[in-house]
């Protein structure tokens, strides 16, 4: 009996005082904001995982593309509207191009993840490929094949069991950005399942977000902030989807990611050849922009938990030259998206395009195909 008593004096009794004085405190910083926003307030971490899951309404699980849009979806977020046309892919100039192909039309097929997707455009006219679309327009029509998170892999299988029914005549793959994410993680799985199969899931809203307890807590989000900063509520919205592994973070690629982007790449070229269309490859770009260096560089590192901003970016570098060795290839082509260094107001993080980037994306990529690719005429 005195061996409890003495426990709950002097254990049981304080951390009843400390929980009674958390819970107490933390009433009060609700309710502080409440009277001075007009409505409760959330952690960060929780209204990330709200906007996340309100998006994964959009999307669905998929057998063997891991998540894809769901048909004839409709999302709106952030200001933004997104339109999904019948097969579960962002419509461009039409909601549904016209099946089979027209006679005489050139059919281009964009693929690539959320910067194909191009995720921060206002509406699907605004996406870079829907503004191709309309500078090719008539003699072309374009799909758009990307989605969020998605990598080679992904736009491989994408492509072999659904966007050939197309009848494509041009594949561009404005891809690498994502398939940093496996790669850096520890062990590196060639198919891509530890460090991005695992993870999509729950980025894209599709399945629960597990938020940590203290997470939830306005008051100890303060605390963090007045001690560390504000972070940027995207990058920090990322961890609790993550569960990562806690590895140190590598400044360099292993070989074999390297050689994996390369054989779903080579891939990619066989199963567009067997489909009689022409492939472009395109280097995607890592942008930490002068104004937003400390912000872009933690958008890099929350996307690509096992590799440092400087790492992320020379893997880049090695994906690009796979991609120009590969146009050396018959029926492949290679385009630098930006002749010299990409300007920062192309970009609206360290990913995705700007308005201004994506029409100057748009109008690089058709100057281009008006002179290598598509017949004689203007664009």
């Amino acid at each position: 009996m005195k061996l409890l008593r003495a426990l709950g004096a002097n254990v049981l009794v304080p951390l009843g005082i400390a929980v009674a004085l958390f819970v107490l405190l933390e009433g009060g910083c609700r309710a502080a904001l409440r009277l001075r926003t007009g409505s409760w307030p959330e952690t960060r971490a929780v209204a990330y995982t709200s906007f996340v899951e309100r998006i994964g309404r959009a999307y669905r699980p998929h057998p063997q593309l891991v998540v894809a849009g769901r048909p004839d979806a409709v999302l709106e977020a952030a200001g933004k509207i997104v339109h999904f046309n019948s097969r579960g892919q962002r419509a461009t100039n039409v909601r549904d191009l016209v099946m089979p192909k027209p006679a005489g039309v050139f059919r281009v097929v964009c693929t690539g993840g959320s910067s194909t997707f191009d995720l921060l455009a206002p509406d699907d006219a605004s996406t870079w490929p829907a503004r191709l679309g309309a500078r090719l327009a008539p003699r072309a029509d374009v799909a758009n094949a990307g989605f969020p998170g998605w990598t080679t892999l992904e736009s491989l299988v994408s492509l072999e069991i659904r966007d050939v029914d197309l009848a494509p005549d041009l594949i561009v793959v404005y891809a690498g950005v994502n398939d940093l994410q496996p790669a850096g993680h520890v062990p590196f799985t060639p198919d891509y399942s530890l460090g991005h199969a695992d993870l999509l899931p729950r980025v894209t809203g599709v399945a629960p977000v597990p938020v940590r307890l203290v997470s939830r807590s306005v008051l100890l989000e303060s605390l963090q902030g007045r001690l560390r900063g504000t972070p940027s509520a995207r990058t920090e919205g990322f961890a609790p989807a993550w569960d990562w592994n806690a590895a140190p973070r590598q400044e360099n690629l292993p070989q074999a990611a390297v050689d994996v982007y390369e054989r779903n790449l080579r891939s990619t070229i066989a199963v567009a050849r067997a489909a009689g269309a022409r492939v472009l490859l395109v280097p995607q770009t890592l942008k930490v922009r002068a104004r937003s260096a400390a912000q872009d560089v933690a958008w890099i590192e929350a996307w690509c938990p096992g590799l440092t901003a400087s790492g992320a970016q020379r893997g880049l570098a090695r994906y690009s030259a796979v991609m120009k060795r590969l146009a050396e290839m018959p029926g492949v082509l290679f385009l630098e998206p930006f002749e010299g260094e990409a300007p920062d107001a192309d970009f609206d993080d360290a990913c995705h395009f700007s308005p201004s980037g994506s029409e100057r994306f748009a109008g690089r990529l058709a100057a281009f195909l008006a002179q290598r690719v598509l017949p004689a005429g203007p664009p």
